[in-house]
């Protein structure tokens, strides 16, 4: 499998503990059961977790591919060469697009920070092209860029549990010992819950009116509504 990976070093991730409620004062987390494990490292997803943009259409970009299923990317790579070439062209299109309207979502920083500050690495796992995590690093993202990042390019991408795997070992740790968050229950959450990872899910709110539909492998270990 083709992999892309970018990483400052492969030294080991510090070991510490603390608490998961730290990741945001105003959250309300759904379980206290994990109220305080080791943390040795937090993965985001980047679009719709760290990053925003009211032009990223999903709905419009499968209607425009001609996907029949969710899952855009899966659906595509099945494809013959050609038909997949010129669906990957209209995503690219679409998701550059989008690229003028990103800005951070409000708490990303902040979040950042707080682990920089307790010296917990944090990783970035997309479905997104490469070229848009280094617009993204150059051009949105003020502070140190996150290490490592995988983008679409490292396969299998998410839902797959391989890129947390792979971080795992870069950082020298367990996968039960670091945090998925993302705002996706079938990408960033069974990702996460198939690593063995502690999920936390961004709920913005469209995610609760289906809850209930949750199979086992999307349900959260918690759900907070945003980062602030």
């Amino acid at each position: 499998c083709h992999r892309i990976a970018r990483e400052k070093s492969h030294s080991r991730a510090p070991r510490a503990t603390h608490t998961t409620r730290a990741m945001s004062p105003a959250t309300s987390p759904t379980s206290t059961s994990t109220s305080r494990r080791l943390v040795r490292g937090v993965v985001f997803d980047m679009d719709g977790t760290l990053c925003v943009s009211a032009a990223l259409d999903f709905t419009e970009m499968r209607r425009r591919v001609g996907c029949e299923t969710s899952d855009i990317l899966g659906e595509v790579d099945s494809w013959n060469e050609a038909r997949r070439t010129k669906a990957y062209e209209i995503i690219g299109e679409m998701e550059r697009e989008a690229l003028k309207t990103t800005v951070i979502a409000p708490g990303a920083m902040e979040v950042a920070a707080t682990l920089d500050g307790m010296g917990i690495p944090r990783a970035l796992v997309t479905r997104n092209a490469a070229s848009s995590v280094e617009f993204f690093h150059d051009t949105v993202w003020t502070m140190a860029p996150f290490s490592p990042w995988l983008s679409r390019e490292f396969k299998p991408y998410k839902p797959a549990p391989d890129s947390l795997l792979h971080i795992c070992e870069l950082w020298g740790c367990s996968p039960s010992e670091i945090i998925m968050v993302g705002d996706s229950a079938k990408d960033d959450v069974v990702s996460g819950n198939a690593a063995g990872a502690l999920t936390v899910l961004l709920d913005s709110g469209r995610t609760g009116k289906w809850a209930e539909e949750f199979g086992v492998d999307k349900v959260p270990e918690q759900m907070v509504p945003h980062f602030v």
